[in-house]
């Protein structure tokens, strides 16, 4: 052999004879300690043994891809060398090393209790065949190469016989290599084991594998497989292995287990995603992500065995699973630091939990599905499996208290675990306050605004309501549908002008069937041909399908408008020609509610459907479930429906049969009915409270509509006859009906365009008395006939106290000015409206004078509404005279609500502002669309300046404003270019000014208008505070809030009235207001007193005074930054209630809001930009004359 040759082969063995270090396997350990190492490597080996011994380690690498690299020794060392080597060996023999154990053990190895050991299957693939041995103690499991090895580090075992070692050679020799083995051993504490489960790999056959925490500093999972001879042998040790770490973890908490920083990290994570108050309420558990059974290379188990790898673990939020994987790290990394990989699922979502407790496996599988999404399978393992599965179902259960627990038990296959009890507390409205949140977070979408009602008949009501900036996404719905699932609290749901249509052409193909319920909460199963109609459905049929079964409790369901085709704001009809696709979209509700009440499947009797076109095929079915006697119905709304004459007809002669029917609207159908086949339904109805048919029937006899002896025995509520010419029979049974004590109870009667004449009304009025309590709607009725009659009852009192006389054309302005005298001397009327009633031409001196002293000497209207309206065919305004005629406000110490729209108030501004500034009992005003200018707007603030009581005042809509002010910069503008520029001045050098100019100018216009509204916004904001600041205060016995009817008068009325009473009313409930919202307050007042101050740049102005000056407009200025608010409506009219007061007073309660009142428009159309016709130069002309004459009158 060349000394080359040697050198290399000596190089080879001493590199093999180093100290394994801990990312060796066991395999290369054993190849390691076979070699002969050298006398000086030896020593130091020895030397170290104890401290490589007080580090636990794991397995690193594959053995058989080492053993290759690695040549076994020859005996042609030297004969010195030998000698060294005995030395050495005899030396270990006689001095086995003395173990330390890790900090996870709480005692030495050699005094810890051996439950089982024994030899592992023979690894047939090394060169040198070799059988590993298994050890397991009360705190730890020790795999070693050898017996031998093991005895080293557990004396106390008992010493086997040489054939059963299977060992030859000399016992020096076996000790020897023994000791060095024993420091390379894979030791793994039991309450680090994450999790032990058999391998279900094709080539891994009696084979178990074990997960368990890296010690520390590593921050990292370790595993190892263990594979024994024969499926009884792994069986055993499974079962002890089960044993044992189930009873280590039982005395041990399960945060031990988490490191710090993970904690740290995940609780970040956690608090990123969902709301947590209360940590302690989160659980972490170690977990084992197990793949699919195929082949494992080697390159897999050198990521888990040599360094480490990534660690697991699952988390279970308030709403949410996180399945989280870190990547290796140590504990000493800040958790900020630390990297990770995160798997959000709804706790909600979860579809399917598939584990086992019967036998011993700890691997469990969690299927999860978001509506319209994939199942996402996730198959875990863990010694925890047992807390995990309790974790979950207790989870499940909290957030849907409500559900049947079989159906909880579908979605728990726990084979080996008997059916719990899960008793839930604390389960206010039906958990609806937890599992809705629940379901938008497993969903991922924000919640949906909501409220209660409890004015119904069918009470609680949960009412869905519409979105104020864009409609519901499909899965905000999907969230609601299923959050109300199975709820027994609430007896009403409504979605009254909420969106469905993104779940009207959705379809789910879902694996389960968790998207619809085929069994009710008591069990009652569906027939099968309705199960396959569900099954085919759109997801909207299939959730109201589920929501009207599953549940018991609900009676009523409102379905009006949900699709969109009636703005809900205004509640006009969109200019949609083609309603098909609506009829196509209605069916989706008509189906499901027909087939229930028709197999007796639920307990609702109320529906309601308006303003949703109805198809002849669905009208057809509600024909045949109306005309079902077990069929029971209290309440049918199908108004604004587009019903045919023989749709219309063929539920009018159902109705035969629902004479205990309480409620019914089919008003503003397409079709008309039969007066026979109306008043034969009529007459079998015992106890209604609310009948709406407006335009159901044309009277062409001389017949009454009603029978006097049925009509005797309902208690109306609201009636509604609108646009039926009623005859005087019919009048003469109402006015019957309104003398009676049946009566008593109506509190709405529509009789709109019911071609009724003054002396008609005038009998209705007398047979209700003096100031009855009800809202009488009067509109568009010919009241020139027995005007004098009508007049004598109201100047008497008789009639409602709120009463709408709205679009009254008048053919005589005679009859104008007497219908205002009588409301002059009318005591009873609190509330009235008399939008859009004006004299056939523009008002007289006298017309105008009428509207004065009725202003002046009136002394019982509260809410008065005098707009006008303008549209391309027809006005109803007063003129221009009407604006000194508001004069009368100076008078008036009743009125707290105005609403003076379209009423061409900037022609003579003057009156109205004076008034204004001496008025004490005005709360709310509403003078949009009347074309206000700078100047006027000017002039009005420094007249509200000394009114201390005006809480809001609108004068101008958001789209209007802007507008305006448009419209000032062209006129500013326009001067300039008036003069047409010759040929030559185009080519100077001046042309280049003007558009520097013309900026100059749009800015200094902008700074005026911007000024102008902070100042209007600090006069209100400190007029508000003082308000309120009495209201709390101890002096502040009673309030507005209190007066009686006042609720009545703010819903009828709308508007600013409306939103007043809300704020109102949450200051009045909660009397004390917080010391930080005072504060909050006092600094939004002084902030917006401070920053609409003008800037010095701005030059005083008080040419701004004229009252209908249009010259101040152009003055210069300096641009105000928008800083403040400004306290004109978003929306016509309207300032946002709910923001404004919340400043001042508690707002409502979270996940609670409020309905506004009626629209302020009320159905009038008013045609906003139209201003007074004419050419410019009569309008300057009309407003000099006007402020010359305000000036002599001043």
């Amino acid at each position: 052999m060349s000394v080359e040759r040697w050198r290399r082969r000596g190089s080879i063995a001493s590199n093999s004879d180093k100290p394994p270090s801990p990312s060796l396997t066991p395999e290369d350990s054993d190849s390691a300690a076979g070699k002969k190492p050298r006398v000086l490597t030896k020593a130091l080996r020895s030397l170290s043994s104890t401290s490589v011994e007080s580090m636990p380690t794991m397995p690193s690498r594959s053995s058989s891809s080492q053993r290759r690299l690695q040549k076994t020794s020859s005996g042609s060392s030297s004969m010195i060398e030998r000698l060294h080597r005995r030395v050495s060996r005899d030396s270990s023999a006689n001095s086995p090393p003395e173990t330390c154990p890790s900090p996870l053990l709480e005692s030495s190895h050699s005094s810890m209790d051996i439950l089982k050991c024994g030899f592992l299957k023979q690894d047939s693939s090394a060169r040198k065949p070799r059988t590993e041995y298994l050890v397991l103690t009360d705190q730890c499991l020790s795999r070693f190469v050898s017996f031998e090895a093991a005895r080293v580090i557990y004396p106390q075992m008992a010493p086997l016989e040489e054939t059963t070692i299977g060992r030859s050679g000399s016992s020096a020799s076996i000790s020897s290599k023994a000791n060095a083995a024993a420091e390379n051993r894979v030791e793994i504490p039991l309450l680090a084991v994450v999790a032990v489960f058999d391998d279900n790999s094709a080539n891994s056959a009696h084979t178990l594998e074990v997960w368990w925490s890296s010690p520390a500093p590593k921050l990292a999972y370790c595993r190892t497989h263990l594979s024994f001879n024969t499926a009884a042998d792994r069986n055993e040790w499974l079962v002890l292995l089960h044993r044992t770490c189930r009873q280590k973890i039982r005395s041990s908490p399960l945060a031990g287990c988490i490191p710090d920083n993970v904690r740290d990290r995940i609780h970040h994570t956690i608090r990123s995603t969902e709301t947590v108050v209360d940590e302690s309420k989160t659980t972490i558990f170690p977990v084992v992500r197990r793949n699919t059974p195929s082949s494992k290379s080697a390159a897999e188990d050198t990521a888990n065995t040599s360094d480490g790898g990534p660690s697991f673990y699952l988390a279970i939020g308030p709403f949410m699973y996180y399945f989280i994987e870190i990547l290796r790290s140590d504990h000493a990394t800040e958790p900020g630091d630390l990297m990770a990989k995160v798997l959000t699922f709804g706790t909600v979502t979860l579809s399917r939990f598939l584990a086992t407790v019967a036998n011993h496996r700890q691997t469990f599988t969690m299927c999860f599905r978001v509506p319209f999404g994939v199942e996402t399978r996730l198959t875990l393992a863990s010694v925890y499996y047992r807390r995990i599965i309790e974790t979950a179902i207790k989870m499940d259960r909290i957030l849907k208290p409500t559900w049947p627990q079989h159906l909880q038990q579908a979605i728990f296959d726990i084979r080996g675990l008997s059916p719990p009890l899960q008793l839930t507390s604390g389960n206010d409205l039906g958990g609806l306050d937890i599992s809705l949140p629940a379901y938008c977070a497993a969903f991922k979408v924000s919640v949906p605004i909501w409220r209660i009602d409890w004015n119904t008949p069918s009470q609680p009501c949960f009412c869905l309501l519409p979105s104020p900036d864009r409609a519901y996404s499909p899965l905000q719905l999907l969230a609601v549908f299923r959050a109300l699932r199975y709820n027994g609290f609430f007896k009403a749901v409504s979605f009254a002008d909420v969106d469905l249509s993104p779940l009207a052409d959705r379809q789910d193909n879902a694996n389960h069937n968790e998207t619809i319920v085929t069994a009710s909460a008591n069990r009652v199963r569906i027939p099968d041909d309705l199960h396959d109609i569900i099954l085919g459905a759109n997801v909207l049929e299939q959730e109201i399908h589920s929501l009207i079964f599953a549940s018991d409790s609900i009676r009523y369901i409102n379905l009006s408008n949900v699709f969109g085709l009636y703005d809900p704001k205004t509640g006009q009809r969109r200019m949609i020609a083609d309603t098909a696709p609506f009829e196509a979209k209605t069916s989706q509700l008509v189906r499901p509610i027909t087939e229930l009440l028709q197999r007796q499947l639920s307990h609702c009797h109320s529906i309601v459907l308006s303003r949703n076109p109805i198809s002849a095929k669905d009208a057809d079915d509600l024909r045949d479930m109306i005309s079902q006697p077990y069929v029971r119905l209290r309440r049918l709304e199908l108004a604004d429906c587009g019903l045919e004459d023989f749709g219309l007809s063929d539920i009018w002669m159902s109705l035969d049969h629902q004479a205990d029917l309480s409620i019914l609207d089919l008003s503003n159908s397409k079709g008309l009915v039969k007066f026979e086949i109306i008043c034969n339904a009529l007459s079998r109805f015992r106890g209604v409270t609310k009948l709406c048919i407006a335009r159901n029937v044309r009277l062409a006899t001389e017949l009454s509509l009603f029978d006097d002896d049925a009509l005797a025995t309902w208690q109306l509520q609201e009636l509604d006859l609108s646009g039926i010419a009623l005859n005087d029979a019919t009048v003469d049974s109402l006015a019957n009906y309104l003398s009676g004590s049946g009566s008593h109870s109506l509190r709405k009667l529509c009789l709109n365009n019911a071609a009724l004449n003054g002396s008609q009304i005038a009998r209705l009025f007398r047979s209700m008395g003096r100031g009855r309590e009800m809202e009488v709607y009067m509109d568009s009725n010919p009241l020139d006939a027995g005007i004098a009659d009508l007049c004598d009852a109201i100047g008497s009192g008789f009639g409602p106290w709120c009463l709408f006389l709205r679009m009254i054309d008048f053919t005589r302005e005679e009859s104008y000015v007497k219908l205002l005298r009588a409301l002059a001397l009318n005591t009873t009327i609190k509330c009235l409206n008399l939008a859009g009633t004006s004299t056939p031409d523009a008002a007289s001196e006298t017309a105008c004078q009428a509207v004065f002293d009725f202003l002046a000497k009136n002394t019982s209207v509260r809410y008065l509404d005098m707009s006008g309206y303008d549209s391309k065919l027809d006005e109803g305004r007063l003129g221009r005279g009407f604006s000194r005629a508001l004069g009368g406000l100076r008078h008036n110490t009743a009125i707290e609500h105005l609403l003076v729209r379209s009423q061409m108030l900037n022609i003579n501004v003057g009156e109205f502002a004076e008034a204004l500034a001496v008025n004490t009992t005005l709360r709310t005003v509403d003078c949009c669309s009347n074309d206000l200018q700078l100047s006027n707007f000017r002039y009005i603030i420094s007249k509200l300046e000394r009114n201390s009581s005006l809480r809001n005042f609108v004068p101008f809509t958001s789209k209007e404003l802007d507008r305006i002010i448009e419209k000032s910069i062209r006129d500013a503008i326009m001067p300039a270019l008036a003069k047409r520029p010759s040929m030559m001045s185009r080519f100077r050098h001046e042309k280049n000014k003007e558009p520097q100019q013309d900026a100059t100018l749009i800015h200094e216009l902008k700074a005026e208008w911007e000024h102008a509204k902070l100042r209007l916004q600090s006069i209100m904001d400190e007029n508000l505070r003082n308000h309120v600041e009495a209201m709390n205060s101890d002096a502040a016995s009673t309030s507005q809030a209190s007066t009686e009817g006042e609720n009545v008068f703010a819903a009828a009325f709308g508007g600013l009235a409306a939103k007043d009473y809300e704020g109102i009313r949450i200051v009045t409930t909660r009397r004390s207001v917080d010391a930080s919202q005072r504060m909050s307050l006092h600094a939004r007042t002084n902030s917006s007193k401070s920053t609409a101050g003008r800037p010095d740049s701005v030059g005083s102005s008080e040419a701004a005074a004229s009252p209908s000056s249009e010259a101040a407009s152009s003055e210069s200025g300096a641009a105000t930054p928008h800083d403040v608010d400004y306290a004109i409506e978003t929306e016509p009219g309207l300032r946002n209630g709910q923001e404004q007061w919340t400043v001042y007073g508690d707002g409502p309660e979270l996940n609670y809001a409020y309905a506004d009142g009626q629209d302020v428009d009320a159905g009038i159309q008013m045609k906003r930009n139209r201003r007074f016709q004419g050419d410019p130069t009569d309008r300057i002309e009309e407003e000099d004359s006007a402020q010359e004459a305000d000036k002599s009158s001043t």
